[in-house]
């Protein structure tokens, strides 16, 4: 791990507070197409509730390659964040966790109940198969 590279728990909790994922998909054309998402943490895996009528979807459905980004931080001295590669896999309602239904409304919609089932969206569970972290404050001692 390097110096600026955050530890589990840092990146836990890094990924926990922060609230728009950025998640890179390849187009009709081979170009990334970069897109805001909301997504939820949890052990170790990403979950997005994903919009079926996006363009994303059909790319994601037909096999494309996907990466994200998530970052923070306002000035220089205290950027951070991480970035990888995913391996992904849609998801039926009623095998997604709990917490991460729970998680996905307490972040978002201030709510403690989980969030329900809506015909226009899928869950998607994203994997990094690479990960890679930063934390500029470990350089500038913020």
């Amino acid at each position: 791990m390097g110096r600026l590279s955050m530890s589990r728990e840092e990146l836990d909790t890094f990924l926990d507070e922060e609230r728009v994922l950025r998640l890179a998909t390849l187009d009709d054309d081979g170009w990334p197409a970069v897109v805001p998402v909301w997504f939820v943490w949890h052990d170790g895996t990403i979950w997005v509730w994903n919009l079926n009528r996006a363009k994303r979807t059909a790319r994601l459905e037909a096999g494309t390659r996907c990466a994200f980004v998530v970052d923070g931080g306002t000035e220089y001295v205290e950027l951070r964040g991480a970035s990888g590669r995913l391996d992904y896999a849609f998801v039926a309602d009623e095998e997604v966790p709990l917490e991460v239904r729970v998680g996905f409304s307490r972040k978002y919609f201030g709510s403690d109940e989980p969030l329900q089932p809506a015909d226009h969206h899928t869950w998607l569970r994203m994997e990094p198969t690479t990960l890679a972290s930063w934390d500029f404050r470990k350089q500038y001692g913020g």
